[in-house]
């Protein structure tokens, strides 16, 4: 499994100071989460990120307005092996997936749990699995949801796992969309630590840091979780 440094589009104004980091640094993949840019952003954001050589983008979070072309595009010019979405109960869908991307995209885990038949198909083409969101089901389970919990950690035993988001607890910080304990940003690496109870949920291949923290703090992130999982 390799840990990936992501790109989140949450607070607009670390997005070049991280371009910046990232093309004077020998890392060249990365995640990437324009999950709050529009099509136009988009597309300025992926000439921008075509300027650095090299450059490869495994695991991308796709905004519900992502279509089949731009699917198609990140895979071909970023070698993009794994999308995760939003489910269809939260309150950003992704809609309809494309059959052609199907087998390589996967529900994340957010305000709601995917439903099972979504994860089946549901009479349509059979998508690739999960991608858990860590934080968001240790906080649920933080903040007694039990329904949550019980239903994402059976389905984590049932489906594959293709992909997954790595970001904070903060347990007494209060974050900025819910009021509770999960985060996109670390405060110390201890942030992470509640990581070592869902090791044995990790994908095979791609785990993203979903975070907003800068790329120097998010490669010792990186290396703190890289031990971490092998202790």
């Amino acid at each position: 499994m390799i840990i990936l440094p992501g790109l989140t589009s949450t607070k607009k104004e670390r997005m070049p100071a991280f371009i910046d980091d990232l093309r004077r640094s020998d890392i060249r993949r990365i995640a990437l989460f324009p999950t709050c840019l529009s099509a136009a952003e988009r597309r300025e954001l992926y000439s921008e990120l075509e300027s650095i050589a090299g450059l490869r983008i495994p695991h991308v979070h796709l905004r519900s307005d992502c279509g089949a072309d731009e699917i198609a595009y990140l895979a071909d010019r970023f070698g993009a092996e794994a999308f995760n979405i939003h489910p269809r109960a939260s309150s950003h869908p992704f809609g309809p997936v494309p059959a052609r991307y199907a087998q390589r995209i996967f529900v994340e885990n957010v305000d709601e749990p995917a439903e099972d038949a979504e994860l089946d198909g549901d009479g349509g083409p059979a998508i690739g699995g999960m991608c858990p969101d860590f934080s968001h089901l240790e906080n649920a389970r933080i903040c007694g949801r039990t329904a949550y919990v019980e239903t994402v950690t059976a389905q984590l035993r049932r489906y594959p796992v293709g992909c997954c988001h790595l970001s904070a607890i903060r347990i007494g910080v209060p974050n900025q969309w819910s009021g509770t304990w999960d985060h996109h940003e670390f405060s110390t690496l201890a942030d992470l630590d509640y990581l070592a109870a869902y090791a044995g949920f990790l994908p095979r291949d791609w785990a993203s840091l979903e975070l907003e923290n800068g790329l120097p703090e998010q490669l010792e992130a990186r290396d703190y979780l890289e031990r971490l999982f092998s202790a």
